[in-house]
């Protein structure tokens, strides 16, 4: 069997399984973890949330038969999530589990020479710092960016399958999220809740984490994730700006101004999904 039937299949099962899971899931997260409307969210009706348990179960099982334990050193903060959706945890138990998980994850990779960690743990409690500031912002940027319908599943589609080129192992989580897209797009019949941006924040991470590309190959990949990340940027600046605080929740994402102003989430969500497919243009041949 040829390694793209492989591939294939790997999606095909992926998809399916995490399918026929959300079918049974929703049902039961809708009456055990409901997402309330309130005022700083973007949606007027009950809906089932933590749906990111579904592809997080599918994903760790296959991880787990390939041999692939990156995706499981995100699983704290996964827990973390579902927490959260659950009980609303306070900040500091999330940023200090934030650091906490990407410790592990540094702890992990330095011991292969030819990651970015490891290149830049050299340089100490600098290194570190830096490391964690990086991860600690793209894991709250991704967690920011989940307040429509498609959004951060869409997005996080495109920016697996253009890194899987060179990261092997992307495919059953594309396929996973695939099938969640399917539910979760405008009008969404669940969201992936903390639990799931938590856990794609820190995976991404962990894949830069992860890269051998040096400066200039991560410097690329954080171009393409560039429509999630410098909305949840800009917006912090421009609060910081305004002296309003940056940990209350609002709607001053461009995202989030876009559907104030008529847009559907389904329109807003194809801009920032279609800007990383030319982003990852420019990724493959530059």
């Amino acid at each position: 069997m040829t390694e793209l039937i492989k591939q294939f299949i790997y999606f095909i099962f992926s998809f399916i399984s995490n399918f026929l899971l959300l079918k049974k899931l929703i049902p039961y997260l809708s009456k055990t973890i409901p997402a309330i409307p309130n005022a700083r969210g973007m949606h007027k009706f009950t809906k089932a949330s933590s749906g990111g348990l579904s592809f997080i179960i599918i994903y760790s099982i296959l991880a787990i038969y390939h041999s692939f334990y990156l995706p499981l050193l995100s699983l704290p903060m996964a827990i973390i999530g579902i927490f959260d959706d659950k009980y609303n945890l306070s900040r500091l138990i999330r940023i200090i589990s934030q650091i906490l998980t990407l410790l592990l994850i540094i702890t992990y990779l330095n011991n292969d020479p030819n990651t970015f960690v490891y290149q830049l743990t050299k340089y100490g409690i600098f290194g570190y710092s830096f490391l964690l500031l990086l991860g600690t912002s793209i894991i709250n940027f991704i967690n920011f960016m989940d307040g429509i319908d498609g959004l951060v599943c869409g997005s996080m589609i495109m920016i697996f399958f253009t890194l899987n080129g060179e990261i092997h192992y992307l495919l059953p989580i594309i396929g996973t999220l695939c099938s969640f897209l399917y539910f979760n797009w405008y009008p969404s019949k669940i969201f992936m809740g903390d639990i799931g941006s938590l856990f794609l924040g820190t995976f991404l991470t962990s894949l830069i984490f992860k890269s051998s590309f040096g400066a200039i190959g991560i410097f690329k990949i954080l171009i393409l994730c560039s429509p999630l990340l410098l909305d949840a940027m800009v917006c912090i600046f421009r609060r910081l700006i305004h002296k309003k605080n940056i940990f209350n929740s609002h709607k001053s994402h461009l995202y989030q101004r876009l559907v104030s102003n008529g847009m559907k989430h389904s329109t807003v969500s194809l801009i920032y999904i279609l800007s990383i497919a030319l982003l990852s243009i420019y990724y493959a041949y530059s």
